[in-house]
């Protein structure tokens, strides 16, 4: 059927098209089909001619060239070229109890299903002697698009047990198949090559542009959107062979390449210490030195992932729904299986593409064209004096109150994509935000606590006692350390009360989610310590494989800390060797319970870099350099380390050997950091002018410029100025004390009213750990999307949310991630910001200009009297 063709057998159904299902599915085909034709896949006749050979020897299953080269597009076609591997054909919704937030499995039923044996044959790391695993399989890998079955409410909802052979969670029966097919090719010279590729190309250019204000980030979702016509190409033109051992780019593949773009993509965090001690600090630029401090800050979170794979990974209950986007993503573009789910017939494919393309188009209004609808705070614009109304409903210095915006990348800017969170983790966070900023915070600044009202409501500036920015230079010594006199002759640091709240917060979360751990989750971390706990279909499946032995991950671990100490012993950081050891112990300890965190409710509680600085201010003080190594060695091996855990829950849920995936990461994440690391000194020692206020093409380094003022503040001036008992903040400290006495309150009141359970105070506590710069919007819109879909679709729906949920998710994110990077490079780039009143109105306003509440007194200054701050 030609595009032409399909397009008039639309109009001739007419009287079909009120049906928005209908509607969207011919929007969707003719995006199909484009696309096919644009990448000449081949045909459903193709496919239909093509003779099956058994696996051979080495278990490898490959297809004969295509018999014939029929010319057309037709729906069936697309869903054999858009597809290698089926899909469960049921998906079910459970209800659960939850105590602290972890799912409990509720009444059980069983699901009957065929069953299908995975043998060893094929399967290179499979252990000797291990007995197949009974898994089921579905007749919907056997249909095309057009074949359709029912998905109904009543299926969505069946609970099943862990004996089950299907996940016992909903949320992972939506997207990940219960079954393994041991005989395709996982460990390829295609997939190598293609996932080397974009770590080398993605990790060098995000480094790159990471150097210019403003900057673009090329987001792995991208990687793994644009691997997949890659692997395709690959797979179809190649001759089979060594470099390419069949003709279907198949799922594990692709999934091992995004794995590599996901721990590669991200900006090494000891760039910014290079910056700041090359560019700030002065000291020469010396290979060794930045190579091991990269290296060292990447891999040591991938030793600690490993060592707690066994909690982290392998029980169910440990869901990681930021991975459920992922192989959404990846059963999208891989499945032919199609469900009829609460009246919509549209393919997941023809689905993703509709929302994929209007969300693109979508984002150049909030992303370019009209800024304003990002930061839109209409009450700030009728009324641009008014203080405090800017104050409460502002989005740049205020509040949020305003709660719309229309702009995708804002809504998933603190906390990522609403459709990931569980409803009642979603109603921490909101709660958590409206109780402590929108109620406590304007309670504190009106009543002028801590001389706030002389300040911006919410930034994450610092500030001195007339209001402006802290100038540090103005107390700096030559040697890097405090000059007493000029301290007390300038002023004492203040923050606004926004940002002195995220303080208290994040303290309370350092101390109570131990507490919260111990008490809700510690039972089921003993029973996976003792390896008594139940296994469910996936758990089973990976047994058969080879496991990667622990002590690997521990040489690793140990690896990363000699290497660390020699690097700052020989390059002499003044970091000492006890610090070190510190810094990697700090990680180590809260690594498990913000996993945990993390996997149930996508919800990131890592607030380490805080703790960090207050440790190695008090610890290191005058040491700006030392503090400045210290913080990163603890924050960024959680920060790195849950991405790694991430990625090999996805290759859980995909079935890929988990030594393939150990030495995926490793090279990928080995590479990345020596790539990032190149870039970055090539760019900084070639170029004086790079990292200056006037450098060409604003590569101004503004990352290593806040990592150089955050170090002179905590490293030199310390968090004793500011928190210890007497300052003016002193009183935070008490929220050390307040996190673990409440999450001890709520358990106890949970053992009598069982819904009080539903209260998670790590969530609501680590869900602000962005904020400032986030503001309410970003918590308001964030909710509003989370109870749409996740409360009234999914208990109204929930076989429609079953099937489109967290391809929707995957949709949007790839969405704004492919439309930023046109923006970028297309138009910003080579003809600069768009300027009218849509894109500056909000510049023009009192929140935009962060006016006070409170006007200087007659003595020009606010705070203690002059000269009285030591």
């Amino acid at each position: 059927m030609s595009l032409l063709h399909s397009v008039a057998a639309g109009a001739a159904h007419a009287d079909r098209w009120c049906d928005p299902s209908v509607l969207v599915s011919h929007l969707a085909t003719t995006s199909c089909l484009c696309c096919a034709a644009i990448f000449s896949l081949p045909s459903s006749h193709e496919w239909s001619s093509t003779t099956v050979v058994p696996p051979d020897s080495t278990g490898r299953c490959d297809r004969q060239q295509p018999k014939s080269t029929v010319i057309g597009l037709t729906r069936r076609r697309l869903s054999r070229t858009f597809s290698t591997l089926g899909g469960s054909s049921v998906f079910m919704h459970g209800k659960r109890s939850v105590a602290g937030g972890i799912p409990v499995d509720g009444p059980q039923e069983s699901l009957q299903t065929t069953e299908l044996q995975v043998l060893a044959s094929g399967r290179e790391d499979k252990p000797g002697g291990a007995s197949p695993v009974q898994i089921p399989t579905s007749h919907a890998d056997l249909k095309g698009e057009d074949d359709i079955t029912i998905l109904r409410d009543r299926d969505a909802e069946r609970v099943l047990p862990y004996s089950a052979d299907d996940s016992p969670f909903p949320e992972v029966r939506a997207v990940v198949r219960p079954k393994d097919d041991a005989s395709v090719p996982v460990n390829t010279v295609r997939m190598w090559v293609i996932g080397l590729l974009f770590t080398i190309i993605g990790s060098g250019l995000n480094q790159f542009f990471s150097l210019r204000q403003p900057s673009v980030s090329i987001n792995s979702l991208v990687a793994q959107l644009l691997a997949f016509p890659v692997g395709r190409l690959w797979a179809r033109w190649m001759p089979i062979g060594i470099l390419n051992p069949d003709r279907q780019f198949n799922i594990k593949e692709h999934a091992l390449i995004a794995i590599m773009a996901n721990v590669s993509f991200g900006s090494a965090a000891a760039t910014q210490v290079i910056q700041a001690a090359v560019k700030f600090y002065g000291m020469r630029s010396d290979g060794g030195f930045e190579v091991l401090l990269c290296v060292t800050t990447q891999l040591f979170g991938f030793g600690l992932a490993g060592l707690a794979a066994r909690w982290l990974i392998t029980p169910a209950s440990m869901i990681w729904p930021q991975v459920l986007s992922n192989a959404a993503l990846l059963a999208t573009l891989h499945s032919r299986e199609n469900l009829l789910a609460d009246g919509w017939r549209i393919t997941r494919l023809r689905f993703f593409l509709v929302v994929f393309l209007g969300g693109a188009l979508w984002y150049f209004a909030p992303g370019y064209l009209f800024t304003g609808l990002s930061t839109f705070s209409f009450v700030c614009w009728i009324v641009p004096s008014n203080v405090v109304v800017n104050q409460l409903f502002g989005q740049v210095t205020g509040l949020g109150m305003s709660i719309l915006t229309f702009d995708w990348a804002q809504i998933v800017y603190a906390n990522g994509s609403p459709l990931l969170v569980p409803f009642w983790a979603g109603l921490n966070v909101m709660g958590s935000f409206a109780i402590f900023y929108w109620l406590i915070c304007p309670i504190l600044y009106y009543t002028n606590t801590w001389y706030s009202a002389y300040l911006p409501l919410l930034n994450s500036n610092t500030f001195d006692n007339t209001g402006h920015a802290y100038n540090t230079s103005r107390i700096m010594g030559p040697d890097g350390s405090v000059n007493q006199k000029a301290y007390q002759a300038y002023s004492p640091m203040f923050l606004p009360v926004g940002y002195a709240m995220t303080f208290g917060v994040a303290f309370a979360n350092l101390t109570g989610i131990f507490v919260h751990i111990i008490l809700y989750h510690g039972p089921d971390l003993w029973r996976q310590w003792k390896g008594t706990n139940e296994r469910d279909i996936h758990a089973r499946i990976m047994a058969t494989y080879r496991r990667v032995p622990w002590w690997w991950f521990g040489v690793v671990t140990v690896v990363m800390f000699v290497l660390s100490v020699v690097t700052n012993e020989v390059w002499r950081t003044e970091l000492p060797i006890w610090a070190v050891f510190l810094a990697f112990v700090l990680p180590t300890i809260y690594f498990i319970p913000v996993g945990v965190i993390k996997a149930l409710t996508n919800i990131s509680s890592n607030q380490l870099n805080l703790l960090s600085e207050f440790i190695g201010g008090y610890a290191m003080r005058g040491h700006p350099m030392a503090n400045m190594i210290f913080k990163f060695y603890g924050y960024v091996a959680i920060q790195q380390g849950i991405e790694f855990v991430a990625d090999m829950k996805l290759a859980h849920y995909m079935h890929i050997s988990p030594r393939t995936v150990f030495a995926a990461q490793g090279i990928a994440a080995l590479l990345g950091a020596i790539v990032q690391c190149g870039v970055t000194v090539f760019m900084i020692t070639t170029f004086d002018e790079v990292c200056t206020p006037d450098a060409d093409g604003n590569f101004t380094c503004p990352h290593g410029r806040v990592t150089y003022s955050s170090s002179l503040i905590w490293g030199a001036i310390g968090p004793g100025r500011l928190f210890s008992p007497g300052e003016i903040y002193g009183k935070l400290l008490w929220f050390f004390l307040v996190g673990p006495v409440l999450v001890i309150i709520t358990f106890c009141l949970g053992r009598r009213w069982t819904n009080v359970n539903y209260l998670s105070w790590p969530v609501a506590f680590g869900a602000m750990s962005l904020v400032p710069p986030a503001t309410g919007v970003n918590f308001s819109s964030w909710w509003a999307t989370n109870v749409l879909f996740n409360w009234f679709i999914r208990r109204r729906r929930p076989a429609w949310w079953s099937k489109y949920n967290y391809v929707l998710s995957a949709a949007l994110d790839c969405g704004v991630a492919v439309s930023t990077v046109i923006i970028f490079f297309c138009i910003s780039l080579p003809a600069g910001p768009l300027t009218w009143w849509g894109n500056t109105v909000y510049t023009h306003t009192a929140d935009g200009q962060g006016t006070p509440y409170k006007r200087l007194p007659d003595a020009g200054y606010f705070g203690p009297e002059k000269g009285s701050w030591s």
